[in-house]
């Protein structure tokens, strides 16, 4: 995500740009309807934005992870410390980015990435032990579900259009904003 940092941490961008960060990626429940032909394809057909009657168990039961169980765990863990952080992407991004550097996404890194930034482990264990981390996740299926078009992992929309360049997303920014810019974008 080469250029998110850099947006995030520029004097005056969070006055002009909101900023959100859905950890869901290719994740898929499995549902009933996509027993025969398993996988996220199915699923995003069933139950996603051009789904016309989704079924009930869309976003309830087992998440299945493109990268397997340690992303489920990333993406619960990334989940809670939004909330534990009130969903400001200026505590909870450089979270994201400490506990992906490290070697390997796992209970040690949360720990590591948490303290050094003065999270509440205590609070993030419990979010991801409980149902508030459930519904977190079937929160993030369901904007991750409602993506017209989504091709790819990670991306971004500026004003609605998809961003292939994420290095590109300060100047880019920068450029859809028709007010006072900022000193980030002088």
């Amino acid at each position: 995500m080469q250029g998110v940092n850099q947006t995030l941490t520029a004097q005056g961008i969070m006055d002009i740009m909101d900023f959100d960060y859905i950890p869901f990626g290719n994740a898929y429940y499995e549902i009933s309807e996509c027993s025969n032909r398993p996988g996220f394809e199915c699923w995003e057909q069933t139950c996603g934005y051009n789904a016309t009657s989704p079924p009930s168990d869309c976003f309830t039961g087992t998440i299945v992870c493109q990268h397997g169980d340690t992303e489920c765990f990333g993406n619960l863990a990334e989940v809670c410390v939004k909330n534990v952080t009130n969903n400001n992407p200026q505590k909870y991004m450089p979270f994201v980015y400490c506990f992906e550097a490290l070697n390997g996404v796992s209970k040690s890194s949360l720990d590591l990435c948490g303290s050094s930034l003065g999270l509440s482990l205590n609070t993030i264990n419990t979010c991801m032990n409980g149902p508030v981390g459930k519904h977190l996740l079937s929160a993030a299926a369901k904007q991750t579900a409602d993506v017209v078009n989504r091709t790819f992992v990670p991306y971004l929309t500026v004003n609605g259009q998809v961003l292939l360049q994420t290095y590109k997303l300060l100047p880019t920014v920068c450029a859809a904003w028709t007010g006072l810019k900022p000193p980030c974008c002088k």
